[in-house]
């Protein structure tokens, strides 16, 4: 069975862009609840970090997932919300994998789009077992595959 998951090199950077953000913007409110007198740049920090702080965790809770492949089903498990989807292959109406070149290398993702409206995109950059994904998505469903 194929696992793919965020990477945890991923994981823990966003984690630290997200406390910095916050630990940043709690200065700035510590500060206005101190008392102290406010400077211009106490409200900058507090109105700018906070909110890309705690957008970004709550994108970070909400959108892990783990995607099982295999016998035939996709199961995508949200452990953060509690639920489960499963997909058999049938479901599935078309997938592509969509390559960008860039400076650093080629960006790849695969995104597969199911007969619920619903589609899940991972990329070889921040998921696990991204090639065999989609070793067994074009072994699979290859009539299905469209071209980005």
């Amino acid at each position: 069975m194929i696992v793919a998951k965020p990477k945890v090199g991923t994981l823990f950077s966003l984690g630290v862009f997200i406390v910095i953000c916050l630990l940043i913007s709690g200065y700035a409110i510590g500060h206005y609840l101190s008392g102290a007198t406010m400077e211009w740049y106490h409200y900058t920090l507090a109105i700018i970090f906070f909110p890309i702080g705690m957008g970004l965790l709550f994108r970070l809770l909400l959108g892990y997932r783990v995607v099982r492949v295999g016998k035939q089903k996709i199961e995508i498990h949200f452990p953060s919300r509690f639920t489960t989807r499963n997909y058999k292959l049938r479901d599935i109406v078309k997938w592509k994998e969509v390559e960008v070149k860039t400076v650093s290398g080629t960006f790849k993702e695969l995104e597969i789009f199911f007969n619920d409206n619903k589609k899940i995109a991972l990329s070889i950059q921040e998921h696990t077992d991204y090639q065999q994904l989609r070793k067994y998505m074009q072994k699979k469903c290859s009539k299905l595959k469209v071209d980005a």
